[in-house]
């Protein structure tokens, strides 16, 4: 991660909805517990992964299914655009069906995936999910995938 954090919060950058950081989920990434919903934590673990925030993915992760630290740190793919597309929840489960787009070795992809979370009785947590890839293939005059409004000889491929 580099030294200063970004403005505009990496959760919903080319959106109207567009926040900054430190009233977005930079708040959520210094204290896990003020994520009230399954929601605002899979926006805070998107922008951790785009932050490179490897600390804060281990501590968000449920414990039974959490990684090795290793498999989180290194070269990642650049995180383009989130779009959430349901979330909900119960008193101790929830789940949320999301998009991410991401640039990687030269190649446009979407994740999709349906995450569940568990709440520990302390704040959630994720858990696991069922995730699609899928590799994008815009021509040039195509918008960016990213969301920017950009064609994508002027934006992410330039």
């Amino acid at each position: 991660m580099s030294s200063l954090p970004p403005k505009i919060c990496p959760c919903q950058p080319n959106t109207a909805e567009a926040r900054r950081y430190v009233d977005c989920c930079q708040p959520i990434h210094a204290d896990i517990t003020r994520a009230e919903r399954p929601e605002q934590l899979m926006r805070a673990r998107y922008s951790a992964f785009c932050l490179a925030l490897s600390d804060f993915l281990i501590d968000s992760w449920d414990a039974a299914h959490c990684p090795a630290r290793a498999d989180l740190e290194g070269a990642g793919p650049q995180w383009l655009a989130l779009e959430i597309l349901d979330s909900g929840q119960d008193a101790d489960t929830g789940m949320v069906r999301f998009h991410a787009t991401f640039f990687e070795q030269g190649k446009f992809q979407r994740l999709q995936e349906l995450s569940r979370f568990h709440h520990d009785g302390h704040h959630w947590r994720y858990v696991d999910g069922d995730a699609e890839w899928q590799t994008l293939t815009p021509g040039r005059n195509s918008l960016c995938p990213c969301g920017s409004g950009k064609k994508i000889k002027r934006c992410c491929t330039a």
